[in-house]
């Protein structure tokens, strides 16, 4: 027995779980080791007195790394106080290292028959302190038709310098976001955030996902988009470029959801404006095919170079294509979105199709299922956001139907 939990723990330890977590996995095995500094210098520990720490030291020493943090640690971005939440994380690092350092029990959750658990009262008393007068994150900015409108208007400029220029970046981001405003999409369901460049991520070939699930790419692929004609039949992918009115739906199959909802499928119908989700798809579609994407590879990628070579959207550049547009929109210097640029980012997708539906009195409800949300989702997104979407998206989106 005591062979195969080793065996066990040893696979788990060695296991690929996933670029995110790998990446939180590194973050907190620095916090770790930044808490094992501040021990053996202000803390006065060392690798002699360490062992002989009993748990009331543990919990003792644990709030005054915490308190020292609170006081002193500043975010190396703005210059401003950590949050109480990164706060929490560094103790939650200290807390694992002391209990594997020094094999005690070391909780710092309050001990009580509740099944919603408690940090202790000291350590919660220092986290809400820093909550209640932290500055907050900005809140996120929609995109806005103005926007939608020039970007439309710089694609149809690169369009006219060269009958290629569908294959960069510009028109990549445009297709993607404009259908993601339909969609509530995340970035990482069509672009990479965190793989390096050239690549893109996978389901992790751990022990969690289903073995035929491993090492697939957890963005869209082509066999999750299917065109359909007005009768609701396939319209093959290599046939839809050659007769695109014949294209009225594109249903869409969403992959990891990591939920109930995985690989559930919803339709939407052609719109008669630019903003058009089988219109987009259907240029998606076109841009992969002509780039020779493999079927196992995303549907997100650009251009990379002129001789035809490409690469996979990143969420970065959806970002500096973005604040392009806001510039392109609105060039008063002075204009609202312009001063607060920095709110304009990818997940401002998600932001546009939750306020816009909001915004036409849909419901909490009926919004997080169109949107394949939790209702707390929703509401967090519309809290989030600074201003309502313009009449004109908000119809747009709000009036396409769905299957």
């Amino acid at each position: 027995t005591r062979r195969l939990v080793l065996a066990c723990l040893s696979n788990q330890q060695q296991t690929n779980r996933g670029m995110v977590r790998n990446k939180n996995d590194r973050t907190m095995d620095s916090r770790a080791s930044a808490f094992c500094s501040w021990l053996f210098t202000t803390g006065g520990y060392s690798d002699l007195t360490l062992p002989g720490m009993t748990e009331p030291d543990a919990l003792a020493v644990l709030a005054a790394c915490l308190d020292f943090k609170a006081r002193t640690a500043l975010n190396p971005h703005t210059g401003d106080p950590i949050l109480a939440k990164t706060l929490n994380n560094h103790l939650q690092a200290a807390a694992a290292y002391l209990g594997l350092v020094t094999s005690l029990p070391v909780s710092i959750m309050f001990s009580s028959s509740s099944s919603n658990p408690r940090l202790t009262s000291f350590f919660a008393d220092i986290l809400r302190s820093r909550a209640k007068w932290a500055v907050p994150h900005p809140k996120r900015l929609p995109y806005t038709h103005a926007m939608f409108q020039a970007l439309a208007s710089m694609a149809k400029e690169h369009m006219a310098i060269s009958k290629l220029a569908h294959l960069d970046l510009l028109h990549s981001v445009f297709d993607w976001i404009h259908l993601g405003v339909f969609m509530g999409s995340r970035s990482g369901e069509y672009a990479q955030t965190t793989a390096p460049k050239g690549s893109f991520a996978k389901v992790p070939d751990s022990w969690a996902p289903p073995p035929k699930w491993q090492n697939q790419p957890l963005a869209f692929i082509l066999s999750d988009f299917t065109l359909l004609d007005e009768n609701l039949c396939v319209v093959p992918p290599h046939e839809a470029p050659k007769n695109p009115k014949r294209c009225c739906w594109i249903q869409i199959r969403y992959r990891f959801d990591k939920s109930a909802t995985n690989f559930s499928l919803c339709g939407y119908r052609r719109g008669k404006g630019f903003l058009c989700p089988a219109f987009a798809a259907l240029s998606i579609i076109r841009r992969a095919t002509t780039l020779q994407v493999s079927s196992n590879e995303p549907l997100g990628v650009y251009r990379s170079n002129p001789t035809g070579s490409c690469t996979y959207l990143r969420s970065s550049e959806i970002i500096t294509v973005m604040q392009q547009a806001v510039k392109a929109a609105y060039p008063d210097p002075l204009h609202c979105y312009c001063i607060n640029i920095k709110a304009v980012i990818a997940h401002s997708n998600r932001v546009t199709a939750a306020v816009a539906l909001f915004s036409m009195k849909l419901s909490i409800e009926d919004i997080a299922f169109r949107l394949r949300w939790k209702p707390e989702s929703v509401q967090h997104y519309i809290r989030e956001c600074s201003q309502f979407v313009d009449d004109l998206t908000a119809a747009t989106i709000s009036g396409a139907a769905i299957l």
